[in-house]
């Protein structure tokens, strides 16, 4: 019972706090409303001291309350958002609080105290025990959101692999945590609890991917949410619908069956898509006029989207989170302006596609959306915005009103546009651009001024991470020489496209943990000489194929910690790892199908004394028995636990 309990009472919390801003006629309602629901919270959080399944009755209380708080969200969110008139708004209230008012009668007329007995226990599923150390854990602190954020797992299909960044940034979007740290720590503490595991990482070793442990944490959690009505499944199987409004759907489309959707969409939070093709899906789904308070829409699997589709998903004025299949649309309208609750949008596809593919292009309404913390795609500024609205988009940046977070990416080419504007986007932590092969010289003069001036920034906010990634791949000339070398920060460096030498500005970043270099052509000898600056590199990525001879020395990169080199062609690399190098080893990947290279050899890649080292990666198209080699390299290792061995097709 106690996970309903904090789950409800971060959801009345929000409510609370929102009730509490409501100023004018309708506040003595709301006042009345408040105080009801502290008192329910606090009634719950007396009862709430031991970990015990829960009846259905019980479950359906937390269904009604949580139904209600939802509503009071709503009702003043769509009010601050000018969709209801004062009048309207307080008729609304004075609903709400007779709403109220027969919720918390009817709680106390059934009575709320835990049903005692075998009946109550034999109602509901047995709590699983990482899930019920993870509540003694918690116990006390009546912290709830990390229990909405772990029903929200129900959103996605069985054994579906689920971006963290992403997922993190929906909890956000939906109000389940009120800030993205919290967000980090709820992940986190599943991890940790073995609730959560991971099922892919990038290379620097942060989860990428994730899905609940087994069968039957997942089943616990979806039995909880569907008793507590959190998330709608619309799959095509019967299924006895709900009664009231779901809040959040989920809809896992099949060839020619049809689905079981409710019959009212109006009250849809959140609408997830996955897997369609053209033709499959319900088209009731995607009439977005029968939404109203819309906050998270993720279509990044619906292929079956129309003009008219993508149109009306403008109109939804709570939106906060949008993400739409990359390549369904090349422009983004101007209508988007009425977004400005939109904190994330997401029109992003293959990291590799070509410079001609997946460019979209977006007018200044974008830039002036107030709350825009993530822009995520391959864009281009509208030429004629650039020339005929720039003053507008300047005086908003240089107000500081902008909250750009994260610019992922944009394009050089032969027009004016982002590159212009990028020094005035002062909360930029994460920044993507690609070089286009028609990039004028006077754009990439600008745009190495603006990465200067990005990188000189990052020594005012040295505690604040920050990512920048540019492939020049394209480009008619080597520009990288043109980024000064100036004291600041970046932790994070990706480099894609021929290179003569390793930048000098590289040499000046002493705090730069990560880097990977990406068809460079630059053999290990000048990555080497050029990296004997940088004193902190934790996690190395080479994807080269012209490296030459590897030679790691004991006084070589000894802060490393990750070390990753992908390469296609055997005859052309060879690694050797001398005792005593690499200390601080923790991961080991070497990627290539026809890898010959064999650890603990004379001359080769001596693993023994790497005593942090808990993963080796290779190709899983590797011949059999070099994986063999390496196998027992591992199985003899003298780590406890010993490390993994993985198989990670790349890059």
């Amino acid at each position: 019972m106690e996970f309903a309990v904090a789950a409800f009472s971060a959801v009345a919390g929000v409510a609370v706090s929102k009730l509490n801003s409501v100023k004018g006629r309708p506040n003595t309602d709301a006042r009345s409303i408040s105080a009801d629901l502290n008192s329910i919270k606090a009634t719950m959080l007396d009862h709430a001291d031991h970990v015990r399944p829960m009846s259905f009755l019980r479950a359906e209380y937390f269904a009604q309350l949580r139904a209600l708080a939802c509503d009071i969200e709503d009702c003043i969110d769509c009010f601050n958002a000018k969709m209801t008139t004062d009048a309207d708004f307080a008729d609304e209230i004075a609903q709400l609080k007779e709403s109220s008012k027969e919720t918390t009668d009817r709680i106390h007329r059934f009575g709320f105290i835990p049903v005692q007995g075998v009946a109550a226990q034999e109602a509901a599923a047995a709590v699983p025990a990482e899930i019920e150390n993870l509540q003694c854990l918690m116990r006390g602190k009546h912290d709830g959101d990390y229990l909405n954020c772990l029903l929200y797992f129900c959103l996605f299909p069985p054994n579906y692999h689920v971006r963290t960044k992403p997922l993190m940034r929906r909890w956000t979007a939906e109000g389940l945590v009120g800030r993205e740290q919290s967000a980090i720590s709820n992940l986190d503490k599943f991890m940790e609890s073995s609730i959560i595991r991971s099922t892919q990482k990038s290379s620097n070793g942060k989860v990428k991917r994730c899905q609940p442990t087994g069968d039957t944490i997942r089943q616990y959690i979806s039995q909880r949410s569907m008793s507590e009505n959190f998330i709608l499944l619309c799959h095509g199987a019967a299924a006895e619908m709900p009664e009231g409004h779901p809040r959040r759907l989920s809809v896992h489309p099949y060839a020619n069956v049809p689905l079981n959707l409710p019959e009212s969409l109006s009250d849809v939070r959140t609408l997830a898509v996955f897997s369609t093709a053209a033709g499959d899906l319900d088209e009731d789904v995607l009439r977005f006029a029968n939404y109203r308070v819309l906050r998270v829409l993720d279509l990044k699997e619906c292929a079956h989207l129309s003009d008219g589709h993508i149109q009306a998903i403008y109109n939804q004025e709570l939106m906060k989170y949008l993400s739409i299949k990359s390549g369904i649309i090349d422009r983004v309208p101007r209508e988007i302006g009425k977004l400005n609750q939109l904190e994330t949008l997401d029109l992003s596809g293959s990291p590799n596609c070509d410079d001609a593919d997946g460019i979209v292009t977006v007018y200044k309404e974008v830039l002036l959306l107030p709350k825009l913390k993530h822009l995520l795609g391959k864009f281009q500024l509208s030429r004629r915005d650039f020339f005929v609205w720039r003053s507008d988009v300047e005086r908003f940046l240089r107000a500081n009103k902008s909250v750009l977070e994260t610019l992922s990416g944009f394009v050089v080419g032969g027009r004016n546009g982002f590159q212009q504007l990028l020094s005035l986007m002062r909360r930029l932590r994460k920044v993507k651009i690609w070089c286009k092969f028609d990039a004028s010289q006077e754009n990439l003069g600008v745009l190495s001024s603006a990465i200067t001036k990005f990188i000189g920034d990052g020594a005012g906010a040295p505690h604040l991470k920050r990512s920048l990634s540019i492939d020049f791949g394209a480009c008619p000339r080597e520009f990288m020489d043109e980024i000064d070398a100036v004291a600041g920060k970046l932790d994070s460096l990706k480099l894609c496209g021929q290179l003569s030498r390793l930048p000098p500005f590289v040499a000046e970043l002493s705090a730069l943990e990560e880097l990977c270099l990406w068809s460079t052509g630059l053999r290990w000898e000048v990555i080497r000489e050029g990296l004997s600056f940088v004193g902190g590199l934790k996690y190395l990525k080479l994807i080269e194929d012209n490296l030459g001879l590897i030679d790691i020395w004991y006084d070589h990169l000894i802060s490393i910690e990750r070390l990753s080199i992908v390469f296609n062609d055997p005859m052309l690399i060879d690694i050797t790892i001398q005792d005593g190098a690499l200390p601080c080893l923790v991961s080991l990947h070497i990627i290539c199908p026809q890898l010959l290279l064999v650890p603990g050899r004379a001359l080769g890649i001596k693993i023994a004394h790497m005593t942090q080292l808990n993963e080796v990666a290779l190709h899983p198209d590797v011949d059999v028995g070099i994986k063999a080699e390496w196998q027992h390299a591992v199985d003899a290792h003298t780590n406890r636990p010993v490390p993994v061995l993985l198989s990670i097709e790349g890059p």
